[in-house]
């Protein structure tokens, strides 16, 4: 058995609630202040299952299936979609919480974490943001790193727009992971990222939609790490830079040899960073 299947294999029973009409997954385990983790697109909570298990003996972790992914429900076909319903899965879970809370989260995730923060203020005591793909903000700004996320987005959101969802993944993935890794990829690992792709294009609206300023963001006051691989893409460092400069106490580190997906291929590294940020402000 492989270590991932070991962690899936240990991974306790999930917790629901209904967010309108939606049902939403979550993992809740852990004793201690309360960490409320969001993972990227295509993934679920499994992202942070090394993490949490690693730990859960002094922080109490909520980790939640945003809409579309793992056990949650997918978002109705025909209704418009905001970046409004999977922040809303967080402060939401907030309300579980006793006192401060530490927002952790990776790419999309730590999007809607960001934009969490807005809502939920002075409860937030520390964020911990991985690349969050709040590429809203390079429209905003007139960057030029836009054009390369806005063509992205015409090759996945016309390949869903054709019923062509292993193309949209493969474009998407390719981006990410580059292709010759996609190309190797287990087949399997194949049909599930497609699986998910139309919740992804979904996503690309908000980039396109989102209207939150690097004026908003500068509200945020609570203590913020910004992670970022060196290996990444550009519009990704770009975001990160732009939030490092508009944030209050905001601090960057640059993990040298890695690209966006650095909790799957950095975790060790991640872990340490994560910790030291959480103890740093408990």
């Amino acid at each position: 058995m492989s270590e991932s299947e070991a962690t899936e294999a240990v991974a306790p029973h999930l917790e629901s609630f209904q967010l309108d009409d939606l049902k939403i997954a979550y993992l809740e385990e852990g004793a201690g202040p309360t960490v409320l983790i969001g993972h990227c697109s295509s993934a679920s909570h499994k992202e942070w299952l090394p993490l949490i298990h690693q730990l859960h003996d002094d922080w109490h972790f909520i980790a939640p299936d945003f809409i579309g992914y793992g056990r949650s429900d997918a978002w109705p076909v025909h209704r418009p979609f905001s970046i409004d319903g999977d922040v809303r899965i967080l402060t939401e879970l907030a309300e579980k919480a006793d006192g401060p809370l530490h927002l952790v989260g990776h790419s999309y995730g730590a999007a809607l974490a960001l934009e969490a923060a807005l809502r939920l203020g002075d409860r937030v005591k520390s964020l911990c943001l991985i690349e969050p793909v709040s590429f809203h903000l390079l429209r905003q700004e007139n960057r030029p790193e836009w054009k390369e996320i806005d063509r992205l987005g015409v090759r996945v959101l016309t390949a869903v727009a054709d019923g062509d969802d292993r193309r949209a993944a493969a474009a998407f993935m390719s981006y990410w992971l580059g292709r010759l890794r996609w190309f190797l990829a287990p087949d399997r690992f194949k049909r599930a990222i497609a699986a998910t792709i139309p919740k992804v294009a979904l996503e690309f609206t908000v980039a396109i939609e989102a209207e939150t300023t690097l004026e908003d963001y500068a509200k945020v006051e609570a203590p913020t790490l910004l992670i970022v691989g060196g290996k990444t893409r550009a519009p990704a460092r770009s975001v990160v830079e732009m939030l490092a400069d508009a944030l209050p106490d905001a601090e960057l580190t640059i993990i040298p040899r890695a690209g966006h997906m650095s909790p799957f291929t950095h975790q060790s590294e991640i872990a340490k960073l994560i910790l030291s940020h959480l103890s740093s402000h408990r």
